[in-house]
This record gives structure tokens, C-alpha cells and sequence, in this order.
């Protein structure tokens, strides 16, 4: 648009040296190449803003399915360490800081820069030795940004930092609504007064953020100012040698690079803030996955067999450098075996089950599966040998048959039967096609553990987990999973962790 603004002033100065006649004569040629170079800054507008956003939106999409496939292949010590709300806030902010923020700030500060430049040519070409006035006042945009930038990009990051314990908080109040209400309005209030810290500590950065950015920009007004003042000056001494079109475009660019510069220092001190998000993203794509899931021949594919384990020196810990939680550990349990592991909270049941499916990797010792070191085999090999009926069950929104599939209809619906669920599904529109709720809430407690169950039986596994599968269930619904077990499972190895005797006698 310079070019464009150069011909209008040249087309403007024409009128003072030729006839009206002349003029208007050549008014159409002045007209065309004017809607030339009009034309021209549109096509490279559009092409620099695809262009930046095309990148951008690539970037972000390859940043997300990084982080995405970090987190799903991360070891559980990651999520036993990191809370939730801030997980989430790396897929909201942080995401969407590189989705918008980044190439916003990048086209503008591009046309920012350019404009700029092609506006300091021509001032400094109107008033000439007088722009060395200028310099300096320059050289203070550049100290006062300086001074900025650094304060905006903590305060912006402590702003992502404290927003993290407000979602994680949020979060956790939902998932326990019913349980802080069950305990009477002192818990309420114990709760708001916990949410109305966080949003006072978030508020607290949002604000100081704002009082460095007001600072900021009263200064950088003062200092154009001074710019506007002196180059006004000089083109009131300098106006004899200057006609009226150049001393207007100057004036009209003076007004406007005021507002590029302003802009440029605030949008580069935005550009170094914003990218504390695709820093954070990155700390999470650099997570150390855990073993491979697939290891080439390093078993049968019909492993195991038999269903013998053999852990040999056993030792367990949840974290690196933290105390073993299992230590020497010894315990062959021979194929076929039903094997009751009976202890208070915090014994290490549930400890011994996630050794076995290597939710995380052994201090020491061994785990071998019919004589097959568990630490050759890849996790999703072995996970999927062995089947668990937890103590919470999962289950998301879906089909129900997606949640026994892959299998022939007469085989999923025998083994319906076999758990007494047939009718229950059998009885709903859609049957095996109708959809389970968010988590299940469309099926009791107990239903939800016989769904484990008849997974557990469709897969024919030769191992069975039971982690205290029985406590949230009723008398008949345990008695019903029990006879499960004793029947369908009568050749396989099972493991029952239980708090009390009766549940495995």
C-alpha cells in the first residue's frame, strides 16, 4: 500500500505542473496503475495470511497428535504426578494459544514490520537530516519493550500456572459432588473457600499482568509523541522545500507508525509470552514412554498356555527413590491355581497386580509367565493375555457391543448368558447396539462388573484378576460372579485381592 500511497501523491502533485485538461486526460492512467498496485497488496495480503495460517494450523495439529500420543503412551507414574486440571489445561490454553494467538501475532507482526519500515523510508526522505532526531527516540522503543517483555512473559506464565489448580480443583469437585454434599454444607463451604483461593491467586497474575501492560503502553505513547512533535517540526522549517502531497503523506504515516510501533513491541513481548504454550506442549511430547507394546517373536501367539507365574525376589516401588512398597517377594503359583491375596490397605495387593501387568517397571527380581520373562514381553501382548475385573470398572459412552467385540454374535451373547446379563440387554431397543453411558450410569454397579466378567470370558484367558471385584457389589450380584469363576475359569489361574477371608474362602 505504500507504493499505492506514493502514486496518489505523485498523481495529487501532477495537478500543481499541468493544465486540467491534461490532467483529466491522464487521470485514467494514474487510475489503472493505482488499482494495480491496490490489487497487488490484496493478492499478497491473502497469500501471507494463508500462508502463516496453513503453517500454523499444521504446527498445532502435529504439536496435538505429539502430545496426545506421549500422553497415551506415558508410564502411570506421569498421571500419579501430574493433576489433572493441568493435562487439561495444555489441551485448552496452551492449544489454543497455538491454534489463534501464534498466527494472528505472526501475520500482523510481519505487516507490522514491513509497514513500518516502508513509513521510516519515506519520513526519513521528506525531512531528511532531521530524522537523525529521530534515532534515539527509537532506541527508547527498544529499551522500554526490553523492559517489558520479560515481566509480561513471567506474569503470563504464572497466570497458565495458577490457572492449572483452579481446573484441577474444578474437576475433582465434580467428580466428587455427591460425597462433599454427603457431608453437610461445612464441606461446601470448605470447597468454596478453596475455589475462591485459586480464582483470588489467578486473579492476582490476570491483574498484574494488566498493570505491566498499562505501564507499558503510557510510556510508549509519550515517546510518539515525542516523535510527532519532532518530526512536525521539522516539516514546518523544512516546508518551503517540501510539497503540500509529501508533507500530507508523511503527517498521515506519522500517525500511523506511531500505532505500528506501539504495536510491534506490545505484539513481539505477546509472541514471546504465547510461546511459553508450545514450550509446555513440548515437555509432555519429550515424556519417556513406557516398554514397547508389540516385541516381534518374543512369544507364542497362543502365550501362555498353562498360566504359571513365578515371581522370583520381587521389588516394587510407585516412583524412583521412593521406598519398595513389595521387597523379596517369592511366590509360585502353578497353572490352574486359584490363589487369594488377603491384606489391610496398603499391603501391597493391588501393588502385586500392577507389577504383574507392568503399570510400572520393577525395582528388582522377575516376573515369569509360563517360564517367559514378563520384562521381554511387550505390554500390550501381555495385558492383553491376562484378564482383571477391577473394582471400579470403565466404561465410556459406546455401543455395547463394542465393548465385547471382536467375536461371533452366538459366542457374545453365551457369554451374556453364562453372567446373566442376556435379558438385561436382550430387553433394551437395539440390544448389543444401544449405547452405554458416560461411565456406565445406565447399569448398576454389579451389572458393570459381569460386563468385565463376560469380557474375561470371551478372551479365554488363561490368567484372571480379580482386584476386589466384590466390594461395591451386592450379596446376589457376588454370589452370581463367584459361580462365574468357579465354572468358567475352573482350568485357568486366578488371583483374588480381597480385604477380608470370606471373600476368597
Amino acid at each position: 500500500m505504500v507504493a499505492g500511497d506514493f502514486w496518489l501523491s505523485s498523481w495529487s502533485s501532477s495537478a500543481r505542473t499541468t493544465s486540467v485538461a491534461e490532467f483529466l486526460r491522464t487521470a485514467s492512467f494514474y487510475l489503472t496503475v493505482y488499482s494495480v498496485l491496490s490489487l497487488g497488496s490484496v493478492v499478497m495480503t491473502i497469500f501471507r495470511t494463508l500462508s502463516i495460517y496453513t503453517a500454523g494450523m499444521q504446527a498445532s495439529r502435529h504439536l496435538f497428535d505429539d502430545m496426545t500420543q506421549a500422553l497415551l503412551r506415558a508410564p502411570m507414574k506421569v498421571f500419579d504426578t501430574t493433576p489433572i486440571g493441568r493435562i487439561l489445561n495444555r489441551y485448552n490454553n496452551d492449544i489454543n494459544t497455538i491454534d489463534t494467538t501464534i498466527p494472528f501475532g505472526i501475520s500482523g507482526l510481519i505487516s507490522a514490520i514491513f509497514n513500518s519500515l516502508f513509513v521510516l523510508g519515506t519520513t526519513f526522505y521528506a525531512i531528511g537530516s532531521m530524522g537523525l532526531l529521530v534515532v534515539p527516540l527509537l532506541f527508547v522503543y527498544m529499551v522500554l519493550g526490553r523492559h517489558y517483555i520479560q515481566p509480561a512473559r513471567e506474569m503470563e506464565r504464572v497466570n497458565k500456572t495458577t490457572k492449572s489448580p483452579l481446573l484441577n480443583l474444578i474437576a475433582e469437585m465434580i467428580d466428587g459432588s455427591l460425597v462433599i454434599r454427603a457431608y453437610g454444607n461445612h464441606q461446601v463451604q470448605r470447597f468454596q473457600r478453596l475455589h475462591y483461593r485459586n480464582i483470588d491467586a489467578n486473579n492476582e497474575a490476570a491483574l498484574a499482568s494488566q498493570v505491566i501492560a498499562q505501564w507499558f503502553q503510557l510510556r510508549m505513547q509519550l515517546t510518539s509523541a515525542s516523535i510527532l512533535f519532532i518530526v512536525a517540526l521539522s516539516l514546518m522549517v523544512m516546508r518551503s522545500s517540501l510539497n503540500a502531497a509529501l508533507i500530507g503523506l508523511v503527517l498521515n504515516y506519522l500517525f500511523t507508525i506511531l500505532g505500528y510501533f506501539e504495536y510491534i513491541v506490545s505484539m513481539w513481548s505477546q509472541m514471546e509470552t504465547a510461546m511459553v504454550g508450545p514450550e509446555r506442549i513440548a515437555e509432555y511430547t519429550n515424556i519417556e514412554p513406557e516398554a514397547p507394546r508389540v516385541i516381534s517373536g518374543a512369544v507364542a501367539k497362543d502365550w501362555p498356555t498353562n498360566g504359571d507365574i513365578a515371581f522370583t525376589n520381587l521389588s516394587f516401588r510407585y516412583k524412583e527413590n521412593d521406598p519398595l512398597v513389595l521387597k523379596d517377594v517369592n511366590v509360585h503359583i502353578q497353572s490352574g491355581e486359584k490363589v487369594g491375596i488377603v491384606g489391610r490397605t496398603g499391603a501391597g495387593k493391588s501393588s502385586l497386580t500392577m507389577a504383574l501387568f507392568r503399570i510400572n517397571e520393577l525395582a528388582g527380581g522377575s516376573i515369569k509367565i509360563d517360564g517367559v520373562d514378563i520384562s521381554r514381553v511387550g505390554v500390550k501382548t501381555l495385558r492383553s493375555s491376562i484378564a482383571i475385573i477391577p473394582q471400579t470398572p470403565v466404561l465410556f459412552k459406546d455401543p455395547q457391543r463394542n465393548y465385547l467385540d471382536p467375536f461371533r454374535e452366538a459366542d457374545l451373547w453365551g457369554c451374556l448368558h453364562k453372567v446373566r446379563l442376556a435379558d438385561c440387554i436382550g430387553g433394551v431397543e437395539g440390544k448389543l447396539d444401544s449405547p452405554v453411558e458416560e461411565n456406565g450410569e445406565n447399569f448398576s454397579v454389579g451389572e458393570r462388573q459381569m460386563l468385565c466378567m463376560a469380557r474375561a470370558l470371551l478372551r479365554q484367558a488363561r490368567i484372571a484378576v480379580m482386584d476386589e471385584a466384590t466390594t461395591a457389589i451386592d450379596h446376589e450380584t457376588d454370589q452370581n460372579l463367584q459361580r462365574v469363576i468357579r465354572i468358567e475359569f475352573a482350568s485357568s489361574t486366578v488371583l483374588t485381592i480381597a480385604h477380608r477371608l470370606d471373600t476368597v474362602l
